[in-house]
């Protein structure tokens, strides 16, 4: 008995390790998506030589985030392919090299082609968030599910907070003259937290090199050949496992682009000037305000979640999350009222603190739930392969939303509050995604 305990206090020790690990790389790639939102308008801004408002800029600012996701479009399934035959380890110790040297690198970018040339770059090495789901499942069981894949999704929320927060520190020389000014960080605005990231990423990878271990099965293909023999044996078995991995990713990449497009419109709203209908807020502000709004997923991981999916199951943990993201989103037209600096000065950041609270809330719920149904479909498959066909499609969502967030923004912001109607149209979207992968998704629940 003295013996079994030991062994499953040893078990549990390596998989901590390993889910740290995971998290620690989760983080980073999420921090390396959305450090570019505080300063991303600004650079364009710079750039071109053009107001902020201006609609070259607004979309030259969707494309610079749009391209990373474009890179992943065709780049996600090759490193999947390339995990399901050399290993998880290798490939997601090349993609955390990679993303620590792009952004070092477009951080000294003088000019839009290189600086887009950078971002592409960093899309190259993009192969981590599949690997990463892939090797999470390949670790967790049914006992601890729920708890590996939401922290998963929570290390993405904090990514998504802490990317923010180092963006805000982009343009150092107006913020803190007295230091940096006519230095190198003064000449390149954003190198400080592009280097600042690299940095940190170089320690995820050394630290993933010491302490990640391979999972790929070595008996891999003899287990997908039963599993096709047992597929082939019931031909309805088969056409509806399929059809639910089809709907599983169809919810997943849903899922994506209306978060990306959400974060598009937030980020052009608050930028703009009151007088365009926006908050005019600088990157400094941003940052502030998005970080507030990563500390609800922080409450929700900590507090209710576990309870709530063994309680609901997380088909209605979805549904719920669904509820939370749009309502929050939806209400945007009232926090507008507020937007005037003059007169609401501080409340206009605990307004949308707590928007941005309320709907990060929501959104961990929907991430935490997707992320367990793709989990789920890709049993018996080439895990890592059906990752990188879904990451790819996610990718191909996410490179279409904010092009699509800023047209529609432009096209109605001429009507009285009319830059918030793409809201409604979103969450209509996402509601579209969900109502057709909805069957699968029960399957899996």
């Amino acid at each position: 008995m003295s013996r079994q305990l030991e062994d499953e206090a040893a078990a549990k020790r390596l998989f901590n390790q390993r889910l740290f690990v995971i998290g620690s790389m989760r983080l980073i790639d999420s921090m390396n998506v959305t450090m570019i939102m505080p300063y991303g308008l600004e650079l364009m801004s710079m750039l071109l030589n053009q107001d902020k408002g201006s609609a070259e800029v607004g979309t030259a600012f969707a494309w610079f985030i749009g391209l990373y996701s474009l890179c992943e479009i065709v780049f996600s399934p090759l490193w999947g392919m390339a995990a399901d035959n050399i290993g998880r380890r290798p490939v997601l110790l090349i993609g955390i090299a990679g993303t620590a040297i792009a952004p070092i690198l477009l951080g000294v970018g003088q000019s839009l082609p290189l600086v887009f040339a950078f971002r592409a770059l960093g899309g190259f090495f993009c192969g981590n968030q599949a690997i990463l789901r892939t090797y999470l499942g390949e670790i967790a069981d049914k006992n601890n599910e729920a708890r590996a894949f939401s922290i998963l999704v929570l290390c993405f929320v904090v990514g998504m907070m802490a990317g923010p927060f180092l963006g805000g520190l982009a343009f150092p020389a107006r913020w803190a003259p007295q230091v940096f000014e006519g230095t190198l960080f003064a000449q390149h605005p954003v190198l400080l937290p592009n280097l600042l990231f690299g940095a940190s990423t170089a320690i995820v990878c050394i630290i993933g090199f010491l302490w990640l271990e391979e999972t790929l099965p070595s008996k891999q293909v003899d287990h997908v050949d039963l599993e096709s023999e047992d597929s082939d044996a019931s031909g309805v078995t088969r056409c509806c496992y399929s059809m639910t991995v089809l709907q599983a990713i169809l919810a997943f990449c849903g899922l994506a682009g209306a978060v990306e497009a959400q974060n598009t419109l937030v980020v052009l709203l608050w930028q703009y000037p009151h007088s365009q209908g926006g908050f005019g807020f600088s990157p400094q502000q941003v940052s502030v305000v998005q970080v507030s709004g990563g500390l609800g997923p922080i409450v929700c991981h900590l507090t209710f979640l576990q309870k709530l999916v063994r309680k609901l199951g997380f088909l209605k943990v979805l549904g719920l999350g669904f509820l939370i993201n749009s309502c929050s989103y939806s209400l945007y037209p009232v926090y507008a009222l507020f937007a005037d600096p003059a007169k609401y000065g501080l409340w206009r950041y605990v307004i949308l603190g707590l928007a941005e609270f309320v709907g990060m809330s929501g959104t961990f719920l929907l991430f935490s739930s997707v992320f367990v149904f793709m989990n789920r479909a890709s049993e018996g498959l080439n895990r890592a392969t059906v990752n990188g066909w879904a990451n790819s499609s996610r990718a191909l969502s996410r490179a279409i939303s904010p092009l699509v967030a800023t047209q529609l923004l432009q096209t109605f912001s001429a009507l009285p509050l009319g830059g918030y109607v793409p809201f409604y149209i979103i969450t209509a979207c996402l509601g579209i995604f969900f109502a057709l992968a909805w069957t699968g998704l029960r399957k899996l629940n």
